[in-house]
């Protein structure tokens, strides 16, 4: 311990610092061998799914490049602790506070050259930004940056341009090429010891959480509080103004700026922090204890470790599909199921798309973390059928829709009750308590609202409630059907895995029956089928009976005039009745999109009500 004390008393923050810069240095030149600048997004997934040794690589140059950078910020800390003059001339400090903001260019061009969701907006921000200086916006713009949809200039100034004025400025600082041999071996023990257990992040392009890198948040936060780009850009100027009047030799400059740029860098950060921690989709503010918390503040990055067994399968990665710019592991184990719709082909969205899991993991446990089993349900509706390349608009406005509400339900079953005086009102399934109304709700109607969860695999049947989107769209073939119902017997065997059930716009009426065959009957009446107080053993062998749930007894009738004709449920009731339109209605007459006088515009036969006879007339 005394000698350890000893070391850190000897050492500074800048030879870790310059550590850690020469080892980003080092690892990033080995990362250039399995990295391709015209597809840096796929080529970083293929590194972190089948190359472990270059995905330790790339953790190596991430970590030791962070660890840079808050190093040299905690070395320019120790340089202005003292309360005397930085002794160097005007033109070198000058340098070196230019040097700041080419670090920072050196950290983001690095960032950008992940190519994945992240990086893409915060690329458009700083080109729009750096547009935004007057005269040479545009050139300086493009002369960083290059022109959109190519990487070619970031990454030649990423690992040559900014990287050796970087160096330049680095060693005339601290005049020797190498720090200290105890320093860079802790720094280089360090950083490869958390290199083989963290990888370096990378977004999926699912998940709705966008935001650059930890540095840059800050900024994100002051562009959404300004109405224009250029107020920050002054404030910016202010900034590197302060930084270089840091360095004057005149007490009554340099201190008071010291602590202006003290107070200015805690504003920063805890700006940074803000945007780190409380910041979700579309950077709306999230607290700690609102639902949704940890999926959009972390669940972005997939935070595993290399998995130096992966390198085996690197001959199937020459054949899986491409899905949103990368390769996805799941298609590298799951890559002869069959059953699906066009729309909903694997090799088209993948798998991750729906089931969620690690797509950059070969590591059975941990691309199966915190994976989906059931997509579609409601509440995970907004991570898997929701997210932004496939059905958002629709997620956004089913929450809304009668069939998730039950508001027309709810409040006519509160008036009968006499609960409340009109049957009309805001009321849906948060509402409910344990009145006697509420009570009779939770024990019989609201178990089919959409928002009940489907809990297991498997088809819709008679004895199906909601399930979300799969309420409607779930479809199993013959041999899915076959193969699950195996399953089911045979827990252990894993061939059903091999025939998924289909999700497409083929809704028939028995994906509405289990639902709507009880209280209205309307499922069943339609058909044709009349329920009766008989039992199941009553109706043993009798043709023009059915059992329902296993329990009702079903008799054929007359079936309606539109079955008759060959009309399905879904021909009338259509997506903005089922699913909503975005708006709230407080009954389904509201709600109705197709009424009869859409078809029948003739005028009806109607009777009066007198001439019926009295029971016609109940």
């Amino acid at each position: 311990m005394k000698h350890l004390k000893q070391y850190l008393n000897e050492t500074t923050f800048g030879q870790w610092s310059l550590a850690m810069f020469l080892m980003a240095v080092f690892s990033g030149i080995v990362l250039m061998i399995p990295f391709d600048v015209n597809q840096p997004y796929k080529a970083i997934s293929q590194i972190l799914l089948v190359n472990p040794y270059a995905s330790w690589i790339r953790n190596v140059h991430f970590w030791s490049a962070q660890l840079f950078l808050v190093l040299l910020l905690l070395h320019l800390y120790e340089h202005f602790k003292v309360k005397k003059p930085v002794r160097l001339n005007h033109a070198v400090w000058f340098r070196l506070s230019l040097g700041l903001v080419i670090v920072f260019l050196v950290m983001f061009t690095g960032f950008l050259l992940r190519g994945d969701a992240d990086t893409l907006q915060a690329r458009q921000i700083v080109v729009k930004l750096t547009g935004e200086i007057p005269f040479i916006g545009n050139l300086l713009a493009y002369s960083i940056f290059g022109k959109p949809g190519s990487y070619q200039i970031i990454y030649l100034n990423h690992a040559a341009t900014l990287t050796i004025i970087s160096l330049i400025f680095i060693f005339e600082h601290s005049r020797k090429l190498w720090p200290e041999i105890k320093t860079s071996l802790f720094a280089v023990v360090f950083v490869f010891f958390i290199s083989f257990f963290i990888n370096a992040p990378l977004h999926d392009n699912i998940h709705p959480t966008v935001k650059g890198p930890w540095y840059f948040l800050g900024l994100q936060n002051l562009l959404h509080w300004f109405s224009h780009p250029r107020w920050l850009l002054m404030m910016l100027a202010f900034v590197m103004m302060v930084v270089y009047m840091t360095g004057s030799k005149r007490y009554s400059i340099y201190f008071p700026s010291r602590r202006l740029l003290l107070v200015l860098t805690l504003a920063y950060a805890l700006l940074t922090l803000d945007g780190v921690f409380f910041r979700g989709e579309n950077w709306s503010r999230i607290f700690p204890w609102q639902q949704g918390y940890g999926y959009q503040v972390f669940d972005a990055y997939h935070f595993s470790k290399p998995d130096f067994s992966s390198d085996k399968f690197a001959g199937v990665i020459a054949t899986s599909p491409t899905i949103d710019g990368r390769q996805e592991s799941c298609l590298m184990c799951h890559n002869n199921v069959d059953g699906f719709s066009a729309s909903h082909n694997p090799a088209v969205i993948g798998c991750f798309s729906c089931h969620g899991g690690n797509p950059f993991s070969m590591n059975k446990k941990e691309a199966h973390e915190g994976m989906i089993l059931i997509p579609g349900n409601l509440s995970n509706a907004g991570r898997s059928c929701g997210t932004a390349n496939c059905h958002p608009e629709i997620v956004n406005r089913i929450d809304k829709g009668l069939m998730a509400t039950l508001t027309g339900m709810i409040n006519v079953d509160r008036y009968v009750f006499n609960e409340q005086l009109v049957p009309d009102g805001d009321g849906d399934l948060a509402t409910l308590h344990h009145t006697a109304a509420d009570e009779h709700l939770k024990n019989l109607c609201v178990r089919c609202h959409l928002g009940n969860e489907k809990l297991a695999s498997g088809p819709v049947t008679e004895e199906s409630r909601g399930g979300g989107c799969l309420a409607c769209h779930l479809n199993y073939d013959e041999r899915a059907e076959k193969a699950h119902a195996a399953h089911l017997n045979m827990p252990d065997d894993s061939a059903w895995l091999l025939h998924h059930a289909s999700v497409d716009l083929t809704v028939t009426n028995n994906h509405c029956f289990g639902c709507h065959s009880r209280s209205g009957r309307i499922s069943a009446n339609y058909e044709g089928w009349h329920e009766t107080t008989f039992k199941p053993a009553d109706v043993v062998g009798i043709p023009g009976y059915r059992l329902v749930e296993g329990s009702r007894v079903f008799r054929q009738v007359q079936d309606d005039v539109h079955h008759a004709a060959g009309m399905d449920c879904i021909d009338c009731h259509t997506s903005y009745e089922l699913m909503g339109d975005g708006k709230r209605y407080q009954h389904q007459e509201q709600q109705q999109d197709v009424a009869c006088s859409d078809c029948h515009t003739s005028e009806p036969d109607t009777i009066n009500p007198l001439q019926l006879d009295g029971e016609s007339a109940i």
